[in-house]
C-alpha cells in the first residue's frame, strides 16, 4: 500500500470539518421537506373535507327537492280527485 492510499483510508474513517456541515444541511433539508409534506397533507385533508362537505350539502338539497316534488305531486293528485268529485265523474 502506498502512503497516499493509506492516508485516504485514515481520513475516510475520521470525521472531517465538511462532513458535519453537510449533515446539518441535510438535516435542515429533511426537516424542511417534512414540513412541506406535512403542509401538503394538511391542505389535501382540508380540501377533501371541504369536498365531502359539499357532497353532503348537494345530497341534502337533492333530498329536499325530491320531498318538495313529491309533496307537489300529492297535492296535484288531491286537486285532481277533488275536481273529479266536483264534476261527478266518480
Amino acid at each position: 500500500m502506498s502512503v497516499l492510499e493509506n492516508d485516504d483510508a485514515v481520513t475516510a474513517g475520521s470525521p472531517s470539518s465538511a462532513r458535519p456541515a453537510s449533515l446539518i444541511l441535510n438535516n435542515v433539508l429533511n426537516r424542511s421537506t417534512k414540513m412541506l409534506v406535512m403542509h401538503e397533507d394538511l391542505a389535501r385533508a382540508h380540501s377533501a373535507a371541504r369536498f365531502e362537505e359539499r357532497l353532503r350539502h348537494e345530497r341534502s338539497l337533492r333530498v329536499v327537492r325530491a320531498h318538495r316534488a313529491q309533496r307537489r305531486a300529492q297535492e296535484a293528485a288531491l286537486r285532481a280527485r277533488h275536481l273529479l268529485d266536483v264534476a261527478g265523474v266518480r
